[in-house]
């Protein structure tokens, strides 16, 4: 379920200020004094206005609330999860409590759900709706951790809420992207088209959510050529939007244009899910840098381990089959995965390995998941081998 970052926050600030990162990374000494070692954002007036004021007022949860909010919409936009680190660091004088400001607890849960802390994520979002039932933020974030984790009553019940509380759009984008999931695909499309043609004026950012999501309901019913479309409109729009852009590489790749992918990811391997797909396209398309981005991959999964991140074994699952041509480490990750997480993308990665592995009853639970749910994706119907 793709989820915008002008979307998981529904104000969006227009600036992004940095904060004191909670992850510790390997140490690195660059050779030569000229080697940029990381990009970081520009600050402002605003911004250091802000920071100072926090730290002269430490209980400003008001602040600290802004300040996290930014980081999280960073790292959203750039799959970069470091900014998470950076937000819950900002919230640290009320992480723990049991019932922190009702704002912090939305945060917390955003950040742990982005972490993959479903369970964590959703205990807090049940307790934040049954204290404030009127935060459609809060039903938002829940829709996404329901659905993620397969529990689509609970999803709808939340999109439903949604619907009473925003805009339409967001409602239609909401319930679509769980419908195009259970059986309803052509009607999620149909719907979704509408509310798109009859919101035209809308913030760029929420149509830009929308329109990624209407890209997936296309990839969805296999119409890969309108899924490109679309999702090029919205890296027209923001080119940083690192979403749209994976989710575009991943159309190329599917419709033999590996070397284009490669292309569109250049320069953008800092970001974990990008790097995956630079390595992926480059396999491919039989590139001069193959072994580089290889190499680059293997490296980044190295340094996961070493902090004990898990979050990223979709990438990794992905990288075994795809580049390194490991069929059954794949597998093995694939299935860790998917105890995890249950999105589409991670139903068709385990039918996928398994199919490779020689295993094909490996993917059984997605494909129990699948019949119950009436999944239509052409893509995991064709790795099932039957319409599910």
């Amino acid at each position: 379920m793709v989820v915008a970052a002008c979307i998981v926050l529904l104000v969006c600030p227009q600036d992004a200020p940095a904060a004191a990162a909670a992850t510790t990374y390997p140490a690195y000494t660059p050779k030569d004094g000229t080697a940029v070692v990381a990009q970081v954002a520009r600050k402002d007036p605003r911004e250091l206005a802000m920071r100072q004021r926090l730290r002269e007022q430490p209980d400003r949860v008001d602040l600290a609330v802004e300040i996290a909010r930014t980081d999280i919409q960073r790292a959203r936009s750039l799959s970069d999860p470091r900014y998470l680190g950076r937000a819950q660091a900002t919230l640290a004088r009320w992480w723990d409590l049991a019932e922190p400001p009702p704002d912090v607890l939305l945060l917390r849960a955003t950040i742990r759900q982005s972490l993959h802390d479903f369970t964590g994520a959703r205990a807090d979002l049940d307790h934040l709706v049954a204290i404030r039932p009127d935060d459609a933020q809060a039903h938002l974030t829940r829709a996404v951790v329901a659905t993620v984790t397969a529990d689509y009553a609970a999803a709808r019940a939340s999109c439903a809420r949604v619907a009473e509380l925003a805009p339409a759009l967001i409602a239609t984008t909401c319930s679509a992207q769980i419908d195009g999931v259970t059986g309803h695909l052509a009607d999620a499309s149909a719907r979704l088209a509408q509310a798109l043609d009859r919101s035209a004026a809308t913030d760029a950012g929420l149509r830009a959510w929308a329109i990624t999501a209407q890209a997936e309901l296309a990839i969805e019913r296999g119409d890969h050529d309108a899924a490109a479309t679309e999702l090029r409109a919205v890296l027209a729009a923001d080119p940083e939007d690192a979403y749209a852009r994976a989710a575009l590489a991943d159309v190329l790749m599917w419709t033999g244009h590996a070397a284009e992918a490669s292309a569109l990811l250049a320069g953008r391997e800092a970001i974990d899910n990008l790097l995956v797909r630079r390595a992926i396209a480059e396999h491919l398309a039989r590139g001069r840098e193959a072994d580089k981005w290889e190499r680059a991959m293997r490296d980044r999964i190295a340094s996961a381990a070493e902090r004990g991140d898990r979050i990223h074994m979709r990438e990794e699952a992905r990288f075994e089959l795809e580049a390194a041509g490991d069929a059954r480490r794949a597998l093995a990750i694939a299935l860790d995965d998917w105890a995890v997480q249950k999105e589409l993308a991670d139903a068709r990665l385990l039918a996928a390995a398994a199919n490779a592995a020689g295993d094909p009853h490996a993917a059984e639970p997605v494909r129990a998941w699948a019949r119950a749910n009436h999944v239509e994706d052409a893509q995991l119907v064709h790795l099932l081998g039957a319409t599910p």
